[in-house]
């Protein structure tokens, strides 16, 4: 069944099969009938045909036997009174109908007498008669009704043929021959021509010892030619062949059987059908013969409605099938542009990439270059206004790309806002303008209803098949170039197998972070934090890695790729849980506290369960939340502030502190300071490197500590490696400092020796 719904064509198939067999069934049955009635019409001709030749002749014979005495007593005296012969002769006219003339002769066949309508003298000897076949020798032998072959007579008009009867007295000599002339085809056609179809079809009777026609009625040509020609030999060679095959009988015995027998024949007017049958007393076969053409005829004619109800019936079958085919493939159709297109901005979609991955390089005998797109900032639209508006976005940039592209070029949407452009065969140069004009058109403003904001685009292109051979691996290769040019934003970069190393080390390691944090690869270091008196303010927490392969793992390695591949919770989990048990391990050994300060990235704060976890572990290692800081970058100015600010609120009910990690390089806002529950400024290292010789950046780190001053924040610079940048942060003053100049980070036990030392 499952089949048949697939294809409904073969279930049509099916049903025609079926129906031309059940067809042909019919058509054969139905023919089966017709040559049945047919046949059986056949049998009732030659049987209307034996029975009238029988009862004709035996009126014949019963009329010699009522005038035989008669005839014998009259040839017998000695005084032969013809007078009164021909008045006997005529009165047997009178008695049958169907004689022609009457003649009585003597047996050396002169005539004694002949009935009043025919001349004696006309007739002359019947022994020599030249018309007499030996039909006379053959009645002085016999007791029976000897026949004659037919013959015209002009006198009378009609096709007649002779009956001879020998007369014998009480001692068995033949005193005389009985003649009289028999119009056997116009009686006998009052018989069966009632019965004969409208054409190609007769019923004849045939001479079994000479093969003439005896009689022959229906279709015809000349019938003159018909009784004076025999039928040919080889027609009744072939008629004894068919007989004895039909009914395994030889002739003699078919003669002696006689039944009624049914043959096919070929002959020179075409096949027919015969029915026959041996009249042993008068050596006739009775025969009909009928054209097969007649009973395919009547075939057709009772068959061309079955016909054509069968012809319309498939036809409307075939119309239906077709129909329901053509509706099945429509839906086909859609369904499977639904499933390769993407159904917000028509384009095709990663099905279509992998089901016509083929099809989107075969046709590309020079090559092409893919540029993968992918749209800057385009999830701050999503999460600001709603992704009704960021799908009226996508739409747009969909148009752009199209407009730009052409329609040579063959583009994909990847998914997000991801999208793949294949440009056929080109010049570097070329891939690299229309990315340019790409990014500019897509960095044009937009306006959605009364918003008006500005995009950026990021684009990697990839060289078939100098970068790769096959589809996902070029694909992969504009990804790896588009994820380099997403670092700078609004870029465009070529993949290059350099990049690629990089992406692959990348990929490495995000294949074996998870693993690295099960197996405690990772693990924690401390940095004390000192004030401006020199004294321990607190430490912060950092991760490292030591990989059982690749050796030491560098944080801005590891964590940026687990930002990126969102394990980046499971990663700050594992910060959270390990930290806090060392502090606190370290604290209760020293018995005193100090501050605890912990990366915290976007990620793992916008979790869900980030600010459940923190409680749990707080109580868990029973420490105390006022001595713990959270520290912040600047990209949390890029997620939806209101929910930032009640999440960072909420922080601050507990006790923690929020530091803000990495001030001043990147979407610094002196707004921000205002609005987010911020207790600490932390300065890059950038800043501190770069004070001895750089004015500018002397007075930058001078501007974010008077910053902190002013709003009563504190004011920690990381990365102190000299003496004399310690001194002028002092100078400037700094509260807090971080760095090499005081101590590199270390683990917990190497932390708590570090402590009881100073």
């Amino acid at each position: 069944m499952a089949k048949l719904r697939q294809n409904i064509w073969f279930l049509f198939a099916l049903l025609f099969f079926g129906s031309c067999v059940l067809l042909i069934f019919f058509l054969h049955q139905r023919w089966l009938l017709v040559v049945q009635e047919h046949r059986q019409q056949q049998h009732t001709q030659v049987q209307q045909l034996a029975s009238s030749v029988q009862s004709l002749l035996s009126v014949q014979q019963v009329l010699a036997d009522l005038y035989h005495d008669q005839l014998v007593q009259l040839v017998q005296d000695g005084q032969l009174d013809v007078e009164q012969g021909t008045r006997l002769l005529d009165h047997l006219m009178q008695n049958n109908r169907y004689a022609t003339a009457y003649a009585l002769a003597r047996p050396d066949g002169n005539l004694l007498m002949v009935s009043s309508n025919r001349n004696i003298d006309q007739l002359g000897n019947l022994r020599y008669y030249a018309l007499d076949h030996g039909e006379f020798e053959r009645a002085l032998a016999s007791n029976k009704l000897e026949l004659g072959r037919i013959y015209f007579i002009e006198s009378f008009d009609a096709w007649t043929f002779p009956v001879r009867k020998s007369l014998r007295s009480a001692d068995g000599q033949v005193v005389a021959i009985m003649a009289l002339g028999v119009s056997l085809k116009r009686e006998l056609n009052a018989f069966v021509a009632p019965l004969l179809l409208p054409k190609k079809n007769n019923v004849a009777l045939i001479r079994q010892q000479d093969g003439y026609y005896q009689f022959f009625a229906g279709e015809a040509s000349n019938a003159a030619e018909r009784y004076e020609t025999p039928i040919d030999l080889s027609v009744l060679q072939q008629l004894q062949t068919r007989l004895s095959e039909s009914s395994g009988f030889n002739l003699q015995q078919l003669r002696v059987s006689e039944e009624t027998f049914t043959v096919q024949l070929l002959l020179p007017e075409g096949r027919i059908q015969a029915v026959i049958r041996y009249l042993p007393d008068y050596q006739l076969w009775a025969v009909s013969k009928l054209h097969n053409q007649v009973m395919q005829e009547a075939f057709w004619h009772s068959s061309w409605r079955y016909l054509l109800v069968f012809l319309l019936s498939q036809l409307l079958l075939f119309f239906l099938i077709r129909t329901i085919s053509q509706a099945d493939r429509s839906r086909r159709a859609e369904l499977l542009f639904e499933a390769t297109h993407d159904q917000l901005t028509g384009l095709p979609n990663r099905n279509y990439l992998r089901q016509y991955k083929a099809k989107l390089l075969g046709t590309v005998t020079n090559g092409c270059y893919l540029l993968f797109l992918d749209l800057d900032n385009f999830k701050t639209i999503n999460d600001s206004f709603g992704h009704e508006l960021g799908d009226t976005v996508l739409k747009e940039v969909s148009r752009r790309i199209k407009a730009q592209a052409g329609n040579s070029a063959a583009i994909v949407r990847h998914g997000g806002d991801e999208f793949l452009i294949f440009l056929p065969a080109t010049s570097e140069q070329a891939a690299m303008q229309l990315a340019s004009e790409l990014i500019q058109q897509l960095s044009s403003p937009y306006q959605v209803e009364k918003l008006r904001f500005v995009l950026g685009a990021s684009i990697g292109i990839a060289h078939y098949p100098d970068h790769a051979n096959q589809l996902d691996d070029l694909v992969r290769a504009a990804d790896v170039a588009m994820y380099e040019a997403k670092k700078t934003k609004n870029n465009i970069y070529l993949y290059s197998k350099p990049l690629d190393a990089r992406y692959q080390r990348r990929f490495a390691i995000e294949q074996r972070l998870r693993t690295a944090i099960e197996q405690q690869h990772l693990f924690m270091v401390y940095q004390p934090q000192i004030d401006r008196e020199g004294q321990l303010y607190g430490v912060e927490a950092l991760v490292r890695w030591q990989d059982p392969v690749d050796g030491f793992i560098p944080p801005d390695q590891f964590v940026p790729v687990a930002e990126s591949s969102g394990q980046m919770p499971l990663l700050g989990q594992f910060i959270l849980q390990q930290a806090f048990a060392d502090i606190s391990k370290v604290q209760q050994q020293l018995e005193r506290r100090f501050q605890l300060s912990l990366n915290i990235s976007i990620r793992q704060l916008l979790h869900s369960d980030f600010l459940p976890q923190l409680v749990a572990q707080i109580q868990q290692h029973q420490l105390v939340a006022e001595q713990i800081t959270l520290e912040l970058t600047e990209s949390i100015l890029i997620e939806d502030h209101d929910h930032v600010c009640q999440l960072l609120s909420s922080i601050k009910q507990l006790g923690c502190k929020i530091s803000m990690d990495d001030f001043g390089t990147g979407y610094s806002s002196l707004s921000m300071l205002r609005t987010l529950p911020v207790d600490e400024l932390k300065i890059d290292k950038s800043f501190v490197d770069c004070m001895l010789d750089d004015e500018t950046c002397r007075n930058m780190t001078a501007s974010i500590i008077a910053i902190g001053q002013r709003m009563k924040l504190l004011t920690i610079a990381e990365g102190v490696e000299h003496g004399h940048e310690h001194d002028l942060l002092l100078q400037m003053g700094c509260e807090l400092y971080q760095g090499y100049f005081f101590a590199k980070p270390m683990s917990a036990e190497q932390l708590l020796g570090y402590l009881q030392q100073h």
